[in-house]
């Protein structure tokens, strides 16, 4: 009997790192024991000084890495996309310091991708210092793009040759790129996107969006105006006010006075009385 089933749709893990030996490895861990194949994993590191080299070579050819001066984040995550060849690969962003959900994030999401040009699912959120963990992520529209990225880059599955068509990530943008890319995605009309009812990762609390709060939301509105019309430009400015400003640092207060879980808890219970 022939064999009907659909052919493995290959995938390639990127991570981009400088000086993460203390976490790399369990990224690396995590990306290998992923149940889909074919899978390629490539790291692009940009001349770690703390071991991270020394890890990598333990891996031998399981792991493909290169290590050199780059420009910042976004710059080195083009890199990684232009190892890419093939048009019909899938290309994910795993985070040295971030982890798969399960072993078979990746191959379930696909079996519910329908061939999606970009896919995208959930992401489990951890704050191990309060012990909190909560799941984000849900179909999204351009409209609704408006009031941030609202997709997280490590539950994304995007084929490369959405970045031929829209191009890769713009490195004047130095923390919010993966947004004004994410708008270029769903401009194109030409585009499939794909929500898939799945975890795909786990992040950890903190990193860059969160210590460097104000620059973020600087670069969100210059990508605003570039990407949408005045009168959406003014929505995202009081939105961004009263919504991002506010929680972010009511947020820094509640954690400060140890009561961020109890705040978190009693906005769960309201949602579930609602």
């Amino acid at each position: 009997m022939a064999d009907t089933r659909s052919p493995a749709l290959p995938i390639t893990v990127i991570t981009v790192v400088r000086n993460g030996a203390r976490t790399i490895e369990g990224a690396i861990e995590s990306v290998l024991a992923q149940s889909c194949r074919p899978l390629e994993y490539i790291v692009v590191d940009g001349c770690s000084t703390d071991g991270t080299l020394d890890i990598l070579r333990r891996y031998g050819d399981r792991v493909r890495w290169t290590s050199m001066p780059d420009d910042g984040l976004y710059d080195a995550m083009n890199r990684g996309i232009a190892r890419v060849l093939e048009p019909d690969t899938y290309i994910h962003f795993l985070n040295a310091d971030d982890r798969f959900a399960a072993n078979d994030s990746l191959e379930r999401a696909l079996a519910d991708s329908g061939g999606a040009d970009f896919v995208y699912g959930r992401l489990e959120r951890r704050d191990d210092a309060l012990r909190y963990t909560d799941v984000v992520g849900q179909p999204v529209d351009r409209p609704a793009l408006l009031f941030g990225t609202r997709i997280a880059h490590q539950a994304i599955l995007c084929k490369r040759s959405v970045f031929d068509r829209v191009g890769g990530f713009r490195t004047e943008y130095r923390i919010a790129a993966d947004y004004d890319w994410l708008l270029r995605v769903f401009e194109d009309p030409g585009i499939t996107t794909r929500f898939v009812p799945v975890v795909v990762a786990s992040m950890g609390f903190g990193g860059v969006s969160w210590e460097r709060f104000p620059a973020l939301a600087r670069e969100r509105f210059r990508i605003v105006r570039r990407h949408y019309a005045f009168p959406d430009v003014v929505r995202f400015s009081v939105y961004t006010v009263f919504g991002d400003y506010l929680r972010h640092y009511l947020q820094r207060v509640l954690r400060r006075l140890h009561l961020l879980n109890f705040a978190r808890a009693l906005k769960q219970s309201l949602r579930r009385d609602a």
